[in-house]
């Protein structure tokens, strides 16, 4: 995105579009597929390793730690970790999203910091230099539209020697709908912004579907994201790929492992 004055509408506007499709019944959905926030937090608790999934694997340790959840949604990996001993703080474009996150972890008997804010505009007089782990997941780059942007400010947020755990869909997903989200496809190397739907659209019928604002995307290559994280002030540590929920003989995620530059 171009620093003029139209590039900074444009951020804006789509950006406030994001947040309008993130709160269309946002708190309502995720009480009907992940339960009351009573109902989840009684879940995070009985096991909350296990509720990281494969994440806790980059992990170091969790005691004591400053952890930056980068759109982290209801908490749902914001509330395990935090049970686990770290100090996590979420941020996210959603209100709704806030709600049932802050009220999960008062109810697991935990707390977590939770910034409602565009990820391109964090608080950097409070937040710069302040975290230990980055950890981001469940498909959220796409959302950006300059994903060099992107890894400066997440460079930033974090101490010197901190590590960046970012777990995303697999740039495949660009011409295979190998996770099933329903979303358009295309050229591998298309550098096109796009109109569609927010990911849980194809939970509701058609009319309230319709009804849904669409969210504005950007896709990147592998090799797009790869050379963002090395050329903005990290050194890549590892780089591994999931198989997809749906077929696991095609990728679904990846997960990049990076840590910042003294």
């Amino acid at each position: 995105m171009g620093k003029d004055k139209k590039g900074v509408n444009d951020l804006e506007e789509y950006s406030l579009q994001h947040k309008k499709a993130w709160e269309f019944d946002a708190y309502d959905f995720w009480v009907r597929n992940a339960g009351t926030p009573e109902e989840r937090a009684a879940k995070d608790k009985e096991n909350p390793g296990k509720m990281l999934k494969q994440y806790a694997n980059y992990f170091d340790t969790y005691e004591g730690i400053k952890v930056a959840n980068i759109c982290g949604s209801c908490g749902k990996k914001a509330v395990p970790l935090a049970l686990l001993g770290a100090e996590v703080t979420v941020f996210d474009i959603s209100e709704a999203n806030k709600k049932y996150a802050v009220e999960t972890a008062k109810a697991a008997g935990t707390t977590i910091g939770y910034e409602v804010c565009d990820i391109m505009e964090i608080d950097m007089s409070k937040y710069e230099g302040f975290f230990d782990v980055i950890f981001m997941e469940g498909g959220i780059l796409h959302y950006f539209h300059d994903i060099d942007a992107f890894m400066k400010v997440m460079n930033k947020l974090l101490k010197p020697n901190g590590k960046m755990i970012c777990s995303d869909f697999h740039p495949f997903t660009k011409i295979s709908d190998a996770l099933g989200l329903q979303q358009p496809t295309m050229s591998y190397f298309s550098t096109d912004i796009f109109e569609g739907e927010m990911a849980h659209a194809r939970f509701y019928d058609e009319e309230i579907r319709r009804q849904i604002p669409k969210c504005q995307y950007r896709k990147y290559t592998i090799s797009e994201i790869i050379n963002s994280i090395i050329g903005n002030g990290f050194t890549l540590e590892r780089f591994d790929e999931h198989p997809s929920w749906e077929n696991d003989m095609l990728p679904g995620e990846f997960t990049a492992i990076a840590i910042k530059n003294e």
